[in-house]
């Protein structure tokens, strides 16, 4: 009887069980459980299975995770080496997790989409020749370089994550053409569809709904416009109709919050910065104001909003300081760490 009981199979994990535990698995524990078996392995790279664990992540507490930079003496931060951090209630910085970038001199972040990074060196920073895909929850990368000279050094990038292919594609946009990388072709597509009217604002693009957000500034009326690049066929679209918020002519930015597209600017008269949320959805242009923050003495473009924490906003002012912003109470409560640099919001 015992040589028998030694014998019996394993309880059996029906697929849609086993799905629902890795699904709810960070990004590296997934990596790992890879080599676990050829089915597991199957399951793991399907797309769809991507964009569940990707939907799964953005709905999660896991937006309240930054990648940041440690502040070294003299007010220099060290480029190499980045830090996985998350905010604690108590207004602190925990790491998690400390990475060091790609051979350790693809320092300069781009831009970002769906916990991707795009980086590049210093030296290429102007040139723009070789770029960088890097995933520091991974550790994987991917290395590819611009084979052409794009006509102005006026440059400005977005990243995005295209579901018709399963992979991710980058954009490059000079002042009157953009050029696309398809990472799974591992080509560029060269494009030439801006005229003099606009300027596509000097900010990384916003990775949301699907698609990849940019503010453009009209020349003569000194007015914003909301465009967008859709990686569903590479081209650069405008919502059908425009909202009240665009039609203010002052410095107006542009940020993922929580998985939705927000825009603030700032009203010097009354010392208050006014957050916009647009609705879910790339065809739906319905915008609400999310918050007033009141109490802002001076504003500048090291203005952050980054996320929730209970009630409260967490921004980043003029670099290094990170604050806790109290809408009950209009105040604003320092963080017990300031050593850190944030760069952006990891998602």
């Amino acid at each position: 009887m015992a040589a028998n009981h030694s014998e019996q199979v394993p309880p059996f994990l029906p697929l849609h069980v086993i799905e629902t535990i890795l699904i709810n698995l960070p990004a590296k524990s997934l990596l790992r459980f890879k080599a676990v078996s050829k089915s597991w392995n199957t399951t793991i790279s399907d797309p769809v299975f991507v964009q569940n664990h990707l939907h799964q992540s953005k709905t999660s507490n896991s937006r309240n995770l930054f990648l940041c930079r440690s502040i070294l003496i003299f007010s220099c931060y060290d480029s190499k080496k980045f830090s996985l951090a998350r905010v604690d209630q108590d207004r602190r910085l925990r790491t998690l997790q400390v990475v060091e970038s790609p051979r350790g001199f693809y320092t300069l972040v781009l831009c970002y989409c769906d916990g991707v990074l795009l980086l590049t060196s210093a030296e290429d920073r102007r040139s723009g020749v070789e770029f960088v895909l890097w995933n520091p929850s991974t550790q994987t990368q991917t290395i590819f370089r611009l084979p052409f000279e794009l006509s102005t050094d006026f440059k400005c990038y977005g990243l995005c994550h295209d579901p018709g292919i399963g992979d991710f594609k980058v954009v490059v946009i000079c002042s009157n053409h953009y050029a696309v990388y398809s990472c799974k072709n591992k080509a560029w597509t060269r494009k030439k569809e801006f005229g003099d009217t606009f300027r596509v604002a000097y900010h990384p693009g916003v990775f949301v709904d699907g698609v990849v957000y940019w503010l453009m500034m009209e020349k003569d009326e000194r007015r914003y416009k909301l465009t967008y690049f859709d990686p569903r066929d590479d081209e650069f679209k405008m919502p059908n109709d425009e909202h009240r918020i665009f039609e203010v002519q002052r410095p107006t930015y542009m940020i993922d919050f929580g998985g939705r597209l927000c825009v603030y600017y700032y009203e010097a008269r009354d010392k208050v910065v006014h957050i916009w949320i647009k609705e879910k959805g790339v065809d739906n242009n319905s915008w609400k104001e999310l918050i007033t923050i009141e109490n802002v003495e001076r504003f500048a473009s090291y203005f952050v909003p980054m996320c929730f924490v209970e009630n409260k906003i967490v921004v980043r002012l003029r670099g290094t300081t990170v604050v806790l912003y109290n809408p009950s109470e209009k105040t604003f409560e320092e963080f017990e760490d300031t050593t850190h640099y944030f760069d952006f919001l990891s998602v």
